[in-house]
């Protein structure tokens, strides 16, 4: 959209116009179509502790899906530094920190739920 449209975009959605309209939800099965990058897959499941759910390790393995190998990499070494008391790391891409503190919150509720004590290096 360019920019000069987009006070015309504004318009249009209205909230009046928005009662009015019937939005078509489009929906493209791309889950199998599409694979986490090979090295770092390997490397997030050597290295993933057994004590953590099930439900977690799967979403720690989907969520490497669609991202480039080097983010992808980085995703999996900054989990590996949690588990292992390294720290918490950000990138500096939101959606990717976001996705990232949910993981960090959840290993150390799983942690903590299973008795499991991480120390964290000084």
């Amino acid at each position: 959209m360019k920019k000069r449209d987009f006070p015309a975009f504004l318009a249009a959605m209205s909230s009046k116009t928005r009662k009015d309209q019937k939005m078509k939800i489009f929906y493209s099965e791309l889950n199998h179509r599409v694979e986490p990058d090979g090295f770092a897959l390997g490397l997030l499941n050597d290295t993933m502790p057994d004590w953590l759910y099930k439900g977690l390790r799967k979403d720690m393995v989907n969520s490497l899906k669609g991202f480039t190998e080097d983010v992808a990499l980085e995703i999996v070494d900054d989990l590996i530094d949690v588990w292992t008391g390294l720290g918490f790391h950000l990138t500096g891409i939101g959606h990717v920190d976001s996705m990232l503190w949910d993981f960090y919150w959840h290993i150390l509720d799983c942690a903590h739920t299973k008795g499991i004590k991480i120390e964290f290096k000084k």
